[in-house]
C-alpha cells in the first residue's frame, strides 16, 4: 500500500508556509516540522486524511466529467429556441445517465480508514 501522507493535507497550507517540509510525500520519516507551529501530526492522522481527501475527490469526480461534457449555456438556450425544451432536456439527460451523481458511503470511508489503520499497525 502506498500512502500519500504529506500532499492532501500540507498543500492545504499552502507553498509559502515554511514551518514544514517534505523530500517525499509518500515517505512520512521525511516530513520536517517546526515544533512551534505545534506537535507533529503522527503518520496515522496523516494517512488517515490522506484517505479521507481522496476518497471526497473521487466521490466528487462526475462533477468535473459532467461539466465538461455539458453544451455551453448558449449552445443550450439556441438548442431551447431553435429546437424544443424536450430536446434540450434529452441532451442534458444523456450527459447526466453518462456520468451518474455519486455520493459518499461512509462504511466504503471506513473501510478504507480500516485498511491504513491494519496497514500501519
Amino acid at each position: 500500500m502506498n500512502i500519500d501522507y504529506a500532499t492532501p493535507t500540507f498543500n492545504s497550507f499552502g507553498p509559502e508556509h515554511n514551518g514544514w517540509s517534505y523530500s517525499d510525500p509518500f515517505d512520512y520519516s521525511t516530513l520536517s516540522w517546526d515544533e512551534t507551529l505545534g506537535p507533529k501530526p503522527n503518520q496515522l492522522d496523516l494517512a488517515l486524511a490522506s484517505v479521507e481527501h481522496y476518497y471526497n475527490q473521487e466521490v466528487s469526480q462526475y462533477k468535473d466529467e459532467r461539466s465538461s461534457k455539458y453544451p455551453s449555456i448558449e449552445d443550450q438556450l439556441d438548442q431551447i429556441y431553435h429546437g424544443s425544451v424536450a430536446e434540450w432536456k434529452r441532451t442534458i439527460k444523456e450527459i447526466k445517465d453518462a456520468h451518474p451523481k455519486t455520493t459518499a458511503d461512509s462504511e466504503e470511508l471506513e473501510r478504507r480508514k480500516q485498511e491504513v489503520r491494519d496497514f500501519l499497525s
